[in-house]
């Protein structure tokens, strides 16, 4: 097992080609991560490294509930390693591909793309988003890891070194497949691939090569999933299309989609999620589990009830039960055709339905007419009987002069739109008045549908004005005019999805509406969020327009209030919020006119206010209020990365420390705890802050050693002799291997001996040792260029022989060799290790005038070209 200092290593999570992450304590801080550790045989590689880097650097910029936290990268010898949050549930798919629930496959892309949306905002394209890279907590929430290959968004897609294009291939989006240019929409293809493949347990393409499946992903059609997960398709069609316009074009409108059938899922609206059979169970009660037939449309219809029987036997006929087919019409009663009254002999059917096809009504009514004088001349000439038992319903047939009109009137109404009232004089009202006189009319009973059919046309174009009020009531006239029909059913469907849609549009601006009032105006389940989702549904929607100019005002307002208060960083990001929601919103320019004379004068101010604070600190002015203590930390708050007020600060550090160590001259502890707790604070780092803290804590250690060998009375036992030659043996060793002040090094020893014996000559003598050899060493090391373990023999020194005369020109040795090293690494255009080593020379020493002139060479370079 390899050793990386500061963490235990318990035991191998996963290996991978370039990596192999272990599960590891963090000793500093007792908390368990994920320490993934870069092959040290890649180091030949320097692609291979910067992959590593750029993972690093990017996963460490990203904080959010879904991306994996990095806690610590640094080397360690060969090894590259990066210290991660442990995520202890593994990944969000079996190795065995069973399909995940649809309510967890749900969560876990909208969660993912929360993540993706906050990586893309921050110009990260991730372009390798898999159910490998997506990781589960304890509490089942999901996370994103895996940075690897994630680029800027306006970055190539390609390596330098291969030309291969880098990610997964079942994963890849077409234009990835491709070898172009992507951006995020790319990572929203791949996560609808993750989604299908958690809800199927499979990749929707495979192949037996990788090139074959990229083609696929260009070229083969959107996947469709199972019957009971169509209402899902909608969303994975969007996710992947192949074309990236075609898309979500955000992680954040993705997230929303989802949430919309996670709320109907809810609220029951969306069943066959959950069990495919149960929408058909509840479309036909009683039913048994089977799979029922579908409809053209796709939707479940439930098997016809059988035909219904009739039993009304026609005269002259015995009585059979014979089927009918179920009508959905209703009958009237009417005298009926003349045909039938020659054909049986006198009987007449005893109703008609109303509404069989015009042509048959006008081509028995035609006949029925031919028939009256062939009819009357019998009734004349010997038919007697039968034109007396008739005579009712011949003169029926007969025109009447106020059924004509009534027709006339109705037919003007219907022309001009007056389909319905309660004053006699509507086209229903009249159509109605002339079948009440002549059931059989075949103008009255056309003009009447064609009433019904004009209700629904009114009833249509009502509903896309989303009047709903006038939908029901010219919907409820249609239906009892035409008695029902596929149109009307078609239409009851629309306004009830209409009615349905209407009360989440209520909701939403019921919500955004308090969350204005509670100032929530940007984010997850904002005023703005909510605002934008009713107008992605409605663009015309006045309300959320209304709300949305409310929102921008509100933000502009804020804005002020930050630059009133005179924070600078708050008015900034609150007026680039303000041009996101609002680009056009007029008060931007006055806004951004303010805050850069805000800027301005805070800059004056802020100028006088540090010199005031510099004159302090030279007169040894350092407490109170006009203090330079004071004074430099109220710079420090308006704006946190002041570097002449934070260079102040560490010199009030520098003068505790030295105020700490007149007090240790003095033998007085207690103050000089004080100082030094407040000099580390300020200058923590500093070497004569250590220094003094050594040194204290050597003297509470005498004092302890000492008390405790005033109560001591016996002699050593043979134990604690023993124990000291072991020691010193140990001590010894540590030292002749250089291991001075490393925990447990020759320093450490030395003192557990005189922890036992605190006269011990020979630890006393060990430890005086340790200057003379800890400058040796640090010789040895300037001279063959190792800058850092020149340091750290200094740092040896300092501590244990502080008022050594030789620190301030071995500190400008180690210094000016960072310095050439500096020099050399802008010369060979490696641009962070250039500032690396000028940053330990500034430390060392701060008044070097090679410091400006190596900065001025690293700024003039040319920033290092990018892979791709």
């Amino acid at each position: 097992m390899i050793e990386i200092p500061g963490y235990i290593i318990l035991r191998q999570l996963g290996r991978g080609g370039m990596a192999t992450v272990y599960l590891a304590t963090q000793e500093s801080v007792q908390r368990d991560v994920a320490l993934k550790v870069m092959s040290p045989t890649l180091l030949v590689d320097p692609d291979f490294g910067e992959r590593f880097l750029r993972e690093a650097r990017i996963a460490a910029k990203l904080h959010h509930r879904h991306v994996v936290g990095v806690h610590d990268v640094a080397r360690s010898g060969d090894y590259n390693y990066m210290a991660m949050e442990h995520l202890s549930g593994g990944p969000i798919l079996a190795r065995d591909g069973t399909p995940r629930a649809v309510p967890f496959a749900l969560r876990v892309t909208r969660e993912m793309a929360l993540a993706l949306n906050y990586a893309h905002a921050k110009g990260f394209v991730h372009r390798d988003v898999k159910p490998d890279n997506i990781l589960l907590r304890d509490d089942g929430s999901s996370a994103l890891t895996d940075f690897g290959i994630a680029r800027a968004a306006d970055s190539a897609t390609k390596m330098t070194r291969t030309g291969a294009v880098i990610g997964t291939p079942h994963y890849m989006s077409p234009e990835q497949a491709r070898g172009r240019t992507v951006d995020g929409r790319a990572d929203l293809y791949s996560l609808g691939i993750v989604l299908y493949e958690l809800l199927i347990g499979r990749v929707p393409y495979s192949a037996d090569d990788s090139l074959a499946v990229g083609i696929m992903h260009i070229t083969q059609p959107v996947p469709l999933l199972p019957e009971h997960l169509s209402a899902l398709q909608p969303i994975l069609n969007r996710l992947l299309a192949k074309a990236p316009d075609e898309r979500y074009q955000s992680g954040s409108q993705l997230a929303d989609a989802i949430e919309q059938i996670e709320i109907s899922m809810a609220g029951g609206n969306l069943p066959g999620l959950a069990d495919p059979d149960e929408a058909y169970r509840r479309e036909v009660p009683g039913a048994e589990r089977r799979s029922p037939q579908r409809t053209p449309t796709g939707a479940r219809s439930p098997t016809p009830p059988p035909a219904q029987a009739s039993t009304t036997p026609a005269p002259g006929h015995p009585t059979t039960l014979t089927p009918a087919p179920v009508l959905r019409h209703r009958f009237d009663p009417t005298l009926g055709r003349m045909d039938d009254v020659v054909s049986t002999g006198g009987y007449l059917p005893a109703a008609r339905r109303v509404g069989k096809p015009a042509a048959a009504e006008k081509s028995g009514s035609r006949r029925g007419w031919m028939l009256v004088v062939p009819v009357l001349l019998i009734a004349l000439l010997g038919g007697g009987y039968a034109a007396w038992h008739y005579q009712d319903r011949l003169r029926a047939l007969i025109p009447k002069t106020e059924l004509n009109s009534l027709v006339g009137r109705a037919r003007k109404a219907l022309d001009e739109g007056h389909l319905t009232g309660n004053a006699g004089d509507s086209a229903r009202e009249l159509f109605q008045s002339a079948r009440a006189i002549d059931p059989d009319n075949d103008q009255a009973r056309k003009g009447l549908n064609q009433v019904g059919e004009r209700l629904l046309d009114d009833a249509r174009t009502a509903l896309t004005h989303n009047d709903l009020a006038t939908v029901h009531t010219d919907l409820a006239a249609a239906d009892e005019i035409l008695g029902g029909g596929d149109k009307v059913e078609e239409l009851k469907t629309a306004l009830h999805a209409a009615e349905t849609h209407g009360t989440q549009v209520e909701d939403l601006l019921g919500r955004a509406a308090a969350a204005l009032s509670a100032g929530r105006l940007l984010g997850v389940d904002s005023a703005s969020a909510l605002y934008r989702r009713v107008l992605e549904a409605d663009a015309s929607n006045a309300l959320a327009k209304d709300g949305m100019e409310k929102v921008a005002k509100a933000q502009a307002q804020a804005v002020r209030e930050a630059i009133a208060q005179g924070n600078e960083d708050q008015a900034n990001q609150r007026i680039a919020d303000l041009a996101q929601l609002a680009p056009n919103q007029p008060a931007i320019p006055e806004l951004r006119a303010a805050l850069a004379q805000m800027h301005h004068t805070d800059t004056q101010a802020q100028d006088q206010q540090l010199t005031r604070a510099e004159t302090a600190l030279r007169e040894n002015k350092i407490t109170g209020g006009n203090g330079a203590l004071a004074l430099f930390q109220a710079v420090l708050k308006r704006e946190a990365n002041n570097a002449r007020a934070k260079a102040g600060l560490r010199k009030i550090g520098m003068a505790f420390a030295a105020q700490a160590s007149v007090q240790l001259d003095a033998n007085n502890l207690p103050a000089a705890e004080t100082a030094l707790r407040q000099a580390e604070a300020l200058a923590g780092d500093a070497a004569e802050v250590k220094s003094t803290r050594a040194r204290l804590r050597e003297l509470h250690e005498g004092a302890a050693v000492a008390d405790k060998q005033q109560q001591k009375t016996t002699e050593l036992t043979l134990a604690e002799r023993a124990r000291i030659d072991d020691t010193l043996g140990e001590a010894d060793r540590a030292l002749a291997a250089g291991s001075l002040m490393d925990p447990g090094g020759a320093y450490d020893k030395y003192r557990a001996v005189l922890r036992i014996d605190s006269s011990n000559a020979l630890a006393l003598a060990g430890i005086a040792h340790i200057p003379s050899r800890a400058r040796e060493l640090f010789d040895q090391s300037l001279t063959a260029g190792k800058p850092n373990g020149a340091r750290g023999y200094l740092e040896a020194i300092a501590q244990t022989d502080p008022g050594n005369a030789n620190l301030p020109a071995m500190r400008e040795r180690v210094a000016k060799v960072y310095l050439d090293q500096a020099e050399g690494h802008i010369a060979q255009g490696q641009r962070d290790e250039a500032m690396r080593a000028l940053k330990y020379a500034r430390e060392l020493s701060p008044n070097n005038p090679r410091n400006a002139e190596v900065d001025a060479k690293l700024q003039s370079a040319a920033p290092p070209a990018t892979g791709g």
